[in-house]
């Protein structure tokens, strides 16, 4: 019978039972989570940048009573689940970016809450999940962007929320319908994850006996219908405003674009106000890309789709460069940093080092977790049972990496797979510390 720790407190000593048992460790690590990244907020403040300065600016006009728009007309270029979350938080806090920030710092305890429920779930035990939550809350990448008004953060706490309710209530219908309201509001900041739950559910057919297949029949519609009741009244609106269906936003072309043409590198690339916009054969001046935007959407997407029909093995060859590209390092949320504070040199470039040796190893670790768990799915026994629920955190970096292959390798791309790629990690280490303890790993309880 496998030793339950949490019963059994004294069966382990020193640092590592007192990390595993101790009560005040949680809140220790909470505190650490928020503490680190309000310190970074209030002593580097980020100025606004790229993609976050657009969310600034259409929030605040949203406060001000002017919709979702840009240059005064109706916009969808952008999905507006984010830029109203920053709007929401203004009104309540002010038009500054305490509102902002303050929802951000919710979202990073929140992310650290679920990947300790989430653990739990999954049958790892607390000192597998206490380590991940430890990594998470000095993972130096996820702490410099939640100084940013990038939507990353928030989109990634409603993802992991909706998973985390659709396992636990994968047995209730009400619950598989709350997961599928989750799930819609996070499509609202990121259209792609429309896409992930029927993943997921399969996943989770594989790896639960006790939901299976018929589990999955089962949970599909209230899954789908939730979030469609959530989508579809912005659909409406796109439909009404823009004059064409537009489920969630109209970037999707570009975006498909950039990954499927003679210049595609797998990687993003300058070409946004520079004569290769119009040497894209496009036909439409950059200057009018607001205002056109609907039209410009399904040009880029059959210039894409044309390139792909004609090209298909360079495509499938760009498309394993962009997965490559997609992992290769983890610096983009530090380019806030960089950017507000551009003097920092040696320093900055030292920071780079530190996040990209701890990114590294947190993928050693998490990906080997999740190796040593694909065997359980040809294995029986009640042990492997419990191996095969480690492989549901797969299904975000799975997700990431087949998004990467269809559109671009951008490394902030692989945000919302980390936080369950170092659940694997914290799973991971904890099973090596144990076989490090009595010579093999010993089963772990909840």
């Amino acid at each position: 019978m496998a030793l339950d720790v949490a019963a059994h407190p004294h069966a382990r000593r020193g640092w590592l039972g007192t990390f595993e048992t101790a009560r005040w460790v949680v809140p220790a690590i909470f505190a650490l989570a928020v503490g680190l990244r309000l310190a970074l907020m209030l002593l580097m403040p980020q100025q606004p940048m790229s993609d976050g300065l657009w969310y600034m600016d259409r929030a605040q006009e949203m406060v001000r009573g002017l919709g979702f728009q840009e240059q005064g007309r109706p916009t969808a270029f952008w999905p507006v689940g984010y830029p109203a979350a920053l709007a929401a938080s203004m009104i309540v806090a002010g038009p500054s970016l305490l509102g902002p920030m303050a929802l951000n710092l919710a979202a990073a305890a929140a992310i650290v809450a679920l990947m300790l429920r989430f653990g739990a779930l999954l049958g790892i035990g607390p000192l597998g999940r206490r380590i991940a939550a430890l990594l998470y809350a000095v993972y130096p990448a996820h702490i410099a962007y939640t100084g940013q008004t990038f939507a990353e953060t928030l989109s990634t706490a409603l993802v992991m929320a909706a998973f985390v309710v659709m396992v636990a209530g994968r047995a209730r219908l009400w619950a598989l319908a709350g997961a599928g309201l989750l799930f819609g509001a996070a499509t609202l900041m990121r259209a792609q994850v429309m896409f992930f739950p029927i993943g997921a559910l399969i996943a989770m057919a594989l790896c639960f006996s006790d939901f299976g297949w018929r589990g999955l029949l089962r949970a599909v519609l209230p899954v789908h219908l939730a979030l469609a009741a959530v989508v579809l009244p912005w659909s409406i609106r796109n439909t009404v405003e823009m004059g064409a269906f537009i489920p969630v936003s109209t970037n999707g072309g570009i975006a498909l674009y950039y990954g499927a043409n003679d210049r595609a590198t797998g990687d993003w690339y300058a070409w946004e106000r520079t004569p290769i916009w119009d040497a894209t054969g496009v036909g439409i001046p950059y200057r009018e890309h607001v205002y056109r935007q609907v039209e410009l959407d399904q040009r880029f997407k059959a210039l894409a789709k044309d390139w792909i029909a004609h090209h298909p093995a360079r495509w499938i060859a760009l498309g394993a460069r962009k997965v490559l590209f997609v992992w290769r390092k983890d610096s983009d949320g530090l380019w806030g940093v960089d950017a507000s504070y551009p003097g920092l040199g040696a320093t900055f470039t030292a920071a780079q080092v530190v996040n990209q040796l701890y990114y590294i190893g947190v993928l050693l670790f998490g990906f080997a977790g999740l190796a040593v768990a694909v065997p359980s799915l040809w294995r029986g026994g009640r042990a492997r049972e419990g191996e095969r629920a480690i492989l549901l955190l797969g299904c975000m970096p799975a997700f990431v990496t087949l998004t990467a292959f269809a559109f671009t390798g951008q490394v902030r791309y692989h945000y919302p797979a980390m936080p369950f790629l170092i659940l694997a990690a914290g799973w991971m280490i904890a099973r090596l510390l144990r076989r490090g303890e009595a010579g093999e790993p010993r089963a772990e309880r909840i």
